[in-house]
């Protein structure tokens, strides 16, 4: 029964009972007028021959009429038949001999032949309005299939409020919406490769001509053996560099793709950003840059403790870089009912309010960036692994006093 969930089908099978029920209705109504006609026809034929009879004969009345009103037995119904049959009157004679009965069976026929013909005629037309519904909705899908096929998807088959058709188009529209977001994917992949292959061809380019030039003069020239060691530094500090630039390029690809599965567990926020400056005192003893923590509670958070210290380790360092020597950078723990914090905050130059918006772009270095060695990944390797933990990061500047930034994660549930 879940045939009738199609309003198609309810409203053509509420045509088909009107047209039996029409046909029932002509059928009885055509019977019963020729069963009246055959009754007429057949009292007439008696009183033709009753009054005949009567009329030469008079004193038959008392014998004739009960015969018609009562009817005869078989034996006088046998002898009547015998002597017909020797005029030629039997049962055998065809109808037409019969000339009332004849007419009224040749208007019967004409009216079975018209009602029948009627109806036959209404089943034709229900079927082919029906079929031309279903195989109209056809085409329309086969239609806008062809359209999707050749890349037109902002088109949307129009969806019916109920039935298999509403299900079918409900479902090609999914489908629609499923190879669009795919085929946009794969635009976006492909865009992705060919920017990641450009990116890491352009940041290489810088250091390989001098690791090249290097080699070249340590080749060609006749230089002492503290030159030798001077070149030998800035081959390995360009090594290094490219190392690791491509290691930070390769984790971005890695994160922008979704290869990257963190493995988060719950586990100290604040030994995570302890041992993150741990590995950067070396840099802030080089510039005397004092790195200040400020963590009055311990803070458990659901994250992965190597991919969140790669997200300080480029935010801290970024702050030590851009503060001047005898600076301090400050790194503070913050919880909140529902959400916990991580503020960054450098003594630098600050950044200027055009350059504000663009900083977490990849390769961005703003206008006043004095640094050459930047190259303008680390906030955008930062973002995308805070984003990775279902966070966010804010950003406060004023040029001339420093800039602070602040990991902003949402606490959830152990339960959860």
């Amino acid at each position: 029964m879940k045939i009738y969930d199609n309003p198609e089908v309810k409203r053509n099978t509420g045509v088909l009972f009107v047209l039996v029920v029409m046909l029932c209705a002509a059928m009885f109504g055509g019977l019963w007028k020729f069963e009246q006609q055959i009754t007429r026809n057949y009292i007439n034929n008696h009183a033709a021959i009753v009054g005949s009879i009567l009329g030469k004969h008079p004193n038959l009345e008392s014998e004739v009429i009960p015969l018609i009103t009562k009817g005869v037995n078989a034996e006088d119904e046998q002898k009547g038949l015998e002597l017909l049959e020797q005029y030629g009157y039997h049962k055998q004679l065809p109808l037409f001999f019969f000339s009332g009965l004849h007419e009224i069976w040749q208007q019967m026929l004409i009216y079975l032949v018209v009602v029948f013909g009627v109806f036959v005629l209404g089943l034709f037309l229900l079927f082919w309005k029906y079929s031309g519904g279903i195989y109209a909705r056809i085409r329309e899908v086969t239609r806008f299939a062809n359209h999707v096929l050749e890349g037109h998807y902002e088109l949307k088959l129009p969806e019916t409020s109920e039935g298999d058709f509403s299900k079918l188009t409900h479902s090609f529209n999914r489908m629609r919406l499923a190879i669009q977001r795919n085929i946009e994917d794969l635009v976006t992949e492909k865009k992705f490769l060919v920017n990641l292959m450009s990116d890491i061809s352009h940041q290489l380019k810088t250091p390989l001509a001098s690791l090249v030039m290097n080699h070249d003069i340590l080749e060609e020239r006749e230089l002492s053996k503290a030159q030798q060691t001077m070149f030998l530094q800035k081959n390995r500090q360009q090594l290094e560099r490219m190392n690791w630039l491509i290691q930070s390029l390769l984790k971005l690809a890695k994160l922008d793709v979704g290869a990257i599965v963190f493995q988060k567990k719950r586990s100290s926020l604040n030994q995570t950003v302890y041992e993150s400056i741990d590995m950067l005192k070396g840099i802030a003893k080089q510039k005397n840059v004092r790195i200040v923590i400020d963590a009055e509670q311990e803070i458990f958070m659901e994250h992965d403790k190597e991919w969140m210290m790669e997200a300080l380790l480029n935010m801290i360092k970024n702050g030590i870089e851009h503060t001047a020597n005898d600076g301090h950078v400050y790194v503070q723990l913050e919880e909140g009912k529902s959400v916990c914090k991580i503020h960054i905050r450098d003594e630098g130059e600050g950044i200027s309010r055009e350059d504000l918006p663009h900083i977490f772009k990849r390769f961005y270095k703003g206008k006043k960036n004095k640094k050459s060695g930047s190259v303008g990944i680390g906030l955008s390797l930062s973002q995308s692994i805070v984003e990775g933990h279902q966070g966010y990061i804010n950003v406060k500047s004023e040029v001339g006093k420093g800039t602070t930034f602040t990991f902003i994660f949402a606490k959830m549930s152990p339960n959860l």
